[in-house]
């Protein structure tokens, strides 16, 4: 991953989606932790959190109970990513896109959506256009549904985290193979840059 520069093709910043369907193998643990070293490192990070369990929102020191809109609101409601972001609790560079309970019925809502799987990446692009951010880090559920799709097609970038296990690697293969799916017909530019064991 090119983590020393963090110049990328979308106009300076990068875009990294931590996903693996299996639950448990790290992915908000991994995503709240690269906030904070990148934070130290003085970049600016966007972290979405995609999680209907909103971990990511309450491992960044944000309540996940408000009635403030969230990612829900950027997916389902077409509000603008800037009128959700809040600030991380003692970060001056991390800001969050917080998940919210009715992200749990958002899956179902998608599916009849025009454009489904283009939405998060649309959101990001017009909110990065006007607040520069280095880096955004996009927390997945443990599931490849319309959630993580919408990650992966937003993304150019893969982190995989999983457990040294036997299942854990067949689990790998299915999200190979939608990772595949997603270059074939919807972001050909996502790679697989890091799997974390």
């Amino acid at each position: 991953m090119g983590w020393s520069g963090l110049a990328h093709d979308r106009g300076g910043r990068m875009i990294v989606t931590v996903a693996n369907q299996k639950g448990g193998v790290g992915k908000t643990t991994t995503v709240v932790n690269l906030a904070a070293a990148l934070a130290d490192l003085g970049k600016s990070v966007l972290v979405v959190d995609l999680d209907p369990q909103g971990n990511a929102t309450t491992g960044l020191g944000v309540s996940s109970r408000t009635d403030n809109p969230g990612v829900y609101d950027v997916l389902i409601e077409d509000v603008p990513v800037a009128d959700t972001v809040v600030s991380v609790p003692e970060s001056d560079t991390v800001r969050l896109v917080p998940a919210s309970l009715d992200l749990a019925g958002a899956e179902i809502e998608l599916v009849s959506m025009v454009a489904r799987e283009y939405r998060l990446r649309k959101a990001l692009a017009v909110y990065c256009e006007d607040h520069p951010t280095d880096v955004v880090l996009i927390d997945c559920p443990p599931s490849l549904g319309l959630l993580t799709l919408n990650a992966l097609v937003a993304a150019e970038e893969l982190l995989i985290p999983i457990q040294c296990e036997y299942y854990a690697l067949e689990g790998l293969g299915q999200l190979i193979r939608t990772v595949d799916m997603v270059r074939e017909h919807l972001n050909p530019s996502l790679r697989i840059s890091s799997i974390l064991l």
